[in-house]
């Protein structure tokens, strides 16, 4: 897992790493073979095989002997482990991190490998956080955080491939403004802020002040903080590369509602109820509207409701 070795954690960090565990092909990679090669004979990497239930069940073991074990895994493959992820790490609140490659859509790597569940699922397990970062930077930031600061089940998701032209950290809190404006609001996390972004100054070119904010965790989610975030928004696009049923924009919208601050105009775009083919990733946000072009047009719908 590229978070792992340098240049993502620092000496501190890697020492706090009690064992990295691998399924599979993911310990092909260049710095995942780093980590092998520096720490494998002191026993603080493993590599299971395509044994995913396992490899969960396993890092419980080593969390409960004092441990840190951070699990690397893609998307689409821990959804083996969904048993024991709930049963063995969930109820026992053990302190695992989950280092979730290939969140999001993959492209080429085929329909397979998309990881469109995860936000969903992992969600569900009481007491686990789970972080969403959208650059480099703050994958160091919330690595740090899941090793050293954060009590319980962790997961760091990520996507194929590197960052985009966001390249800053948004910090600890769970909301990041990363533009204001006051004509609407388009929320979203990991890396389709680049989409957001860009989306954003499409609508600028016309006049339109959108703000732009990312989750940094889209669990837990706490109430006050998405009130405050969101309180006094008239037009809210949500925008994410999930499935429909169980989405994070289903769950700020409840909040939302609980809290009397609904906004009068809401969209929620993701991939609906449809799995998604294999292709690129740029010709996948096309085809499902998650292109800055296509969520540039879905705000100018919003606003040409009211």
């Amino acid at each position: 897992m590229i978070a792992i070795a340098k240049p993502f954690l620092g000496e501190e960090e890697k020492q706090a790493v009690g064992s990295v565990i691998d399924s599979g092909m993911i310990a092909c990679g260049a710095v995942v073979e780093e980590f092998e090669r520096r720490y494998a004979a002191a026993g603080r990497f493993y590599d299971v095989g395509i044994a995913e239930e396992h490899a969960v069940s396993f890092a419980c073991g080593m969390s409960t002997q004092g441990t840190v074990p951070v699990f690397a895994v893609y998307s689409s493959f821990l959804q083996r482990g969904y048993d024991m992820l709930i049963h063995d790490v969930g109820i026992l609140g053990l302190h695992v991190i989950l280092g979730v490659d290939r969140a999001g859509l993959v492209g080429e790597d085929g329909e397979t490998h998309h990881g469109c569940f995860d936000p969903m699922y992992l969600s569900q397990v009481p007491g686990m956080t789970v972080l969403c970062p959208a650059s480099f930077a703050e994958l160091r930031r919330m690595l740090h955080r899941a090793v050293e600061e954060i009590d319980g089940p962790v997961a760091v998701r990520y996507p194929r491939g590197g960052q985009g032209c966001y390249q800053d950290d948004g910090g600890d809190g769970t909301f990041a403004c990363l533009r204001e404006g006051e004509d609407t609001t388009i929320l979203t996390y990991g890396i389709l802020v680049n989409q957001a972004l860009d989306a954003a100054d499409l609508l600028a070119q016309k006049g339109i002040r959108a703000r732009v904010l990312k989750l940094n965790q889209i669990c837990p989610l706490d109430s006050a903080a998405v009130k405050e975030a969101l309180s006094g928004t008239e037009r809210l696009l949500m925008l994410e590369d999930c499935m429909a049923t169980g989405c994070v924009g289903q769950r700020i919208a409840a909040i939302l509602a609980q809290e009397r601050v609904e906004p009068r105009c809401l969209t929620l775009k993701n991939l609906g109820g449809r799995f998604a083919p294999q292709g690129t990733v740029d010709q996948l946000y096309r085809a499902f509207g998650l292109d800055a072009r296509s969520v540039a047009d879905s705000v100018e719908e919003m606003l040409h409701e009211q």
